[in-house]
């Protein structure tokens, strides 16, 4: 029998550091598998655009825990060059002790604003794709050679040397997050997990679908692949019964989930209470 796992995606548009590190610390005492932060320089949902940096903040958070692992959910390979992302990772799972989960993404047409206000330029989906998979060799090989040469269609290094290497052996796991199909045939050839948020239940069957028979075709068995949820938590009403909160928060996971999900990982609004971290794991537990 599959174990289900489970995720807090941080309320990370915020300045408090001490507030969201508050909020870890009761994940895991909670018993939570996992919190999460977002890789977004000025988030495009929130008119302040306030939000502290996620690598940054997943530091602070490693200092202060012991337990949970910790991950991007996900980080923006348009944003940092692959060695200095190796360089950082392999420094941050020491410094967790081998708590971390490496989520990578490419970006979507939302973040394009975003992404021109700070210099970036949004490419084009198929050049966004293979970066994402040149991104993967070269994290995969400085965190495994001794050295790494790489000269690919968008990234070249030379000699490069990463130490230290990350405590995780073979290295940490690598979980892709995103809707698109092409997203999708890295995962298969490439990734340790798939992440998705967004999807009906009938558009997550069709892109499992695809992910099994994209398995299928390259020889991967689909099982070493984690599948996780992500999606927003309500907040509780004030007066309503826990007991109502909790299946109000299930109903809402098995109208968008399936049974072949493993992981569910709940973003949580800014001021979020201990009630409702632990509603939602109660509700998670319940359909496992």
């Amino acid at each position: 029998m599959t174990t289900i796992r489970i995720g807090c995606q941080l309320p990370q548009d915020t300045l408090d550091a001490d507030h969201l590190i508050h909020d870890t610390l009761e994940c895991e005492r909670l018993g939570y598998d996992s919190v999460w932060t977002y890789d977004h320089l000025s988030p495009f949902w929130i008119s302040s655009g306030e939000a502290l940096e996620c690598w940054e903040l997943l530091s602070a958070i490693a200092a202060q825990t012991s337990r949970i692992k910790i991950g991007s959910l996900v980080t923006n390979i348009n944003l940092r060059n692959p060695a200095l992302l190796a360089k950082m990772s392999s420094s941050l799972d020491n410094i967790s002790g081998g708590r971390l989960i490496v989520g990578l993404g490419v970006g979507d047409k939302l973040s394009r604003n975003e992404m021109g206000a700070y210099g970036y330029d949004f490419r084009p989906i198929d050049e966004r794709i293979g970066r994402l998979r040149e991104t993967i060799q070269i994290l995969k090989s400085l965190w495994r050679d001794r050295e790494t040469s790489f000269e690919g269609k968008y990234f070249r290094i030379f000699r490069a040397r990463n130490y230290p290497k990350p405590k995780q052996s073979p290295h940490p796991p690598i979980w892709v997050g995103g809707k698109h199909h092409k997203l999708l045939d890295v995962v298969a050839e490439m990734g340790d997990g798939w992440n998705c948020w967004g999807l009906s239940r009938s558009e997550r069957a069709e892109r499992e679908s695809y992910l099994l028979t994209k398995c299928a075709e390259i020889g991967r068995q689909p099982d070493r692949i984690v599948r996780s949820w992500a999606g927003p938590i309500p907040t509780v009403r004030k007066g309503e019964p826990y007991s109502k909160f909790v299946e109000e928060i299930k109903t809402e996971l098995l109208r968008e989930s399936n049974d072949r999900i493993d992981y569910f990982i709940g973003s949580f609004k800014t001021g979020a209470s201990n009630q409702e971290y632990g509603a939602f794991m109660e509700a998670v537990r319940s359909i496992a």
